[in-house]
């Protein structure tokens, strides 16, 4: 009995020093495990950046500024270079045309802030100051008549061979108006259906009667009376593209001939010769050389100028416009110039 009782003790010590190795062992191994955790933490800390929101955003803004910079940098370039290589006169032609809106943009600002009402923006009724174009036969006070942009004049410039498709928008709206009474002997009437123009003498028998192009369905001539109000030898319109004798009768609608791609009577659009007696502008008469020149010439500012939704009076027959030469030597040329130069003369 007492040798049992000696084993039984020696196996319950035996017991308590492997329970304790145990408890050490666990002890270790879960210390282990917090710094091995620890450690990676830490590591993973490092390698995200604390403040990534902010590095990314101070990155886009300076991909932007450097993008603006080299925006700005070839703006500038390429403002030189065209200052540098563009045509003659060109520079001249484009201060003629924006100086106005400028100018305008400048008053109306003015006005706003100035505490004046009734402006709701500029106005652009003055785009090219009559001074400023050669040929202007009248000097008296800046017409103000208020023209809708829709229905305004301009020419669109293409080759002289091509169509150069519709008047251009209102560069017209400078003209400078006769104050004085007219003392010309002659009236003009537009017969809108009839795609004529009847010069009527004092006693009301007609003078001459011309085949034209008033504007189309969608732009059509404004009704109404007017009077030749400012002329213009060579007129430049928007669109870089240019009339000849042309004869204002209103703000933006003018008598002229068929356009030209350049100021040189060589570069007419040949299509719109063609259109004459047709429907074709944004609502200027269209003539051909002779008879443009024959107002020019013959109507002096003041002479009433008519537009009816009428047909012309029975018999009337306008001078025969004569067929354009279709080859390359004629090309670009008004039959009806009676310049030495033009080929129709030769």
């Amino acid at each position: 009995m007492s040798g049992n009782k000696s084993n039984d003790a020696f196996d319950l010590l035996n017991s308590e020093f492997a329970n304790a190795d145990l408890e050490k062992e666990n002890a270790r191994n879960l210390e282990n495990l917090r710094r091995k955790q620890a450690i990676k933490q830490q590591a993973k800390a490092e390698e995200e950046p604390i403040t990534g929101e902010e590095e990314e955003d101070e990155g886009g803004s300076s991909c932007f500024g450097i993008a603006f910079r080299i925006l700005i940098i070839l703006l500038l370039a390429g403002a030189l270079a065209w200052i540098v290589f563009m045509p003659a006169g060109s520079l001249n032609e484009l201060m003629e045309k924006v100086s106005p809106r400028i100018e305008t943009s400048f008053s109306w600002f003015a006005g706003l802030f100035g505490g004046q009402s009734g402006n709701s923006g500029p106005d652009n009724s003055s785009d090219v100051p009559a001074s400023s174009d050669p040929g202007v036969t009248s000097s008296e006070t800046v017409d103000s008549e208020n023209v809708s942009s829709e229905t305004a004049t301009s020419e669109t410039t293409l080759p002289a061979s091509s169509d150069e498709g519709t008047n251009p928008t209102k560069t017209d709206s400078s003209d400078v108006q006769d104050t004085q009474e007219s003392n010309s002997p002659y009236s003009i009437t537009v017969y809108r259906p009839s795609q004529i123009v009847i010069v009527y003498d004092y006693s009301g028998n007609p003078a001459k009667i011309f085949s034209c192009s008033s504007g189309k369905a969608s732009t059509p001539t404004k009704l109404g009376d007017y009077s030749i109000r400012a002329k213009y030898r060579w007129r430049f319109m928007v669109g870089n593209c240019y009339t000849q004798y042309a004869s204002s009768f209103s703000s933006g609608y003018l008598f002229h001939s068929i356009p030209y791609n350049r100021k040189n009577a060589g570069t007419m659009a040949n299509s719109s010769y063609d259109k004459l007696g047709n429907p074709a502008s944004s609502g200027c008469i269209r003539l051909c050389f002779r008879d443009s020149k024959w107002i020019y010439d013959n109507c002096p500012i003041g002479t009433p100028v008519h537009v009816v939704d009428e047909n012309a009076p029975a018999g009337s027959v306008p001078e025969i416009i004569p067929e354009r030469i279709k080859d390359s030597a004629h090309n670009g040329w008004d039959p009806t110039d009676d310049s030495p130069d033009s080929p129709y003369n030769q």
